[in-house]
């Protein structure tokens, strides 16, 4: 079952928990916002911002400030929706400018999967269906399989966060490689 930490300093604190190597992200911060929802971004209602996102602007026109003012790393997270793990999960998108390390293992889960990437992103139309370019979405695929093969819980849990439970046994029996190197990736976080 996942935990039920909500307040900004016990979500912070479960995410350590969690993924001990998230420690190298330094004194991040974490701000809780009831009113931060899928149904006001048109997206999701946790945010990662790096220290060069002043701000950011969703499809729906909802403008959102970085919580830290780019002094730190920050999430942004409703914690009537989101958990100690779904933080832990997206301050993954901050960790390879800190920690050279997980960068090796995330750029080598990348090249295991790039067959994969280039499928995905031809099928939904390419440049034409992604503006932001290819590296983005390569960028986004590859964090979003990531998290996805971290993620714990029960099949409403998956539900509910959009992810795919079978993936880590497709992964085992499609891509062997990429599997390994996911439960390297797993390995690392946890020490």
């Amino acid at each position: 079952m996942r935990p039920k930490k909500k307040s900004a300093r016990a979500l912070k604190k479960g995410a350590l928990e969690m993924f001990p190597a998230l420690r190298a992200l330094g004194d991040f911060k974490v701000k809780t916002d009831k009113d931060f929802t899928r149904d006001a971004t048109g997206a999701g209602s946790i945010e990662y911002f790096s220290t060069s996102t002043p701000q950011v602007t969703y499809e729906t026109g909802l403008e959102v400030r970085n919580p830290s003012r780019g002094r730190k790393p920050a999430v942004l997270v409703n914690p009537q929706t989101n958990d100690a793990q779904d933080v832990a999960l997206d301050l993954l998108h901050g960790l390879p400018d800190y920690d050279a390390q997980y960068r090796g293992l995330r750029n080598k889960f990348a090249e295991s999967i790039d067959a994969e990437i280039r499928y995905f992103y031809n099928l939904d139309g390419g440049d034409r269906a992604y503006p932001d370019g290819f590296e983005q979405f390569r960028d986004n695929f590859i964090d979003g399989k990531i998290r996805n093969f971290l993620f714990e819980g029960t099949e409403e849990d998956f539900d509910a966060a959009r992810y795919n439970p079978t993936e880590r046994q497709d992964l085992s029996r499609y891509n062997p490689d990429a599997f390994k190197i996911g439960v390297m990736i797993k390995n690392y976080l946890k020490r």
